[in-house]
């Protein structure tokens, strides 16, 4: 079910990339914790339609938001959002961004300290 959700994160229609967000989040409520739902769905950081990777980029931002940073372990999911700094699609770029400013407002300078051993600039 979630990689066809992936799938459909990447519709040409708004509402569909909604409710398919809509509908793995309310799976991480009620079928299984939010990081066993994340390892599945880490592939769609690489997928090859670029409103699927931008839609798990910002499904990650409405996970931390609603579950908080405790409920995953962010040393597996930032990783993704490293490589997705370099996406030939700004948009993606800009999620990631968003995911990672959110993943820094609930961790703190730990992330910091991981992005630089990362090759990130600091200044990015």
């Amino acid at each position: 079910v979630l990689l066809a959700l992936i799938d459909r994160m990447g519709d040409a229609k708004d509402q569909v990339r909604e409710q398919a967000q809509n509908l793995i989040l309310k799976l991480m409520c009620e079928a299984a914790p939010p990081m066993y739902i994340w390892e599945r769905l880490a592939v769609g950081f690489k997928h090859k339609n670029y409103r699927s990777r931008e839609g798990v980029c910002l499904c990650l931002v409405a996970t931390l938001n609603i579950y908080g940073a405790q409920s995953l372990i962010l040393s597996k999911l930032v990783p993704h959002l490293c490589i997705a700094f370099g996406d030939s699609n700004s948009q993606v770029r800009d999620a990631a961004i968003l995911a990672i400013v959110e993943v820094y407002r609930h961790v703190g300078e730990k992330v910091r300290i991981d992005l630089t051993k990362r090759g990130i600039p600091p200044g990015r």
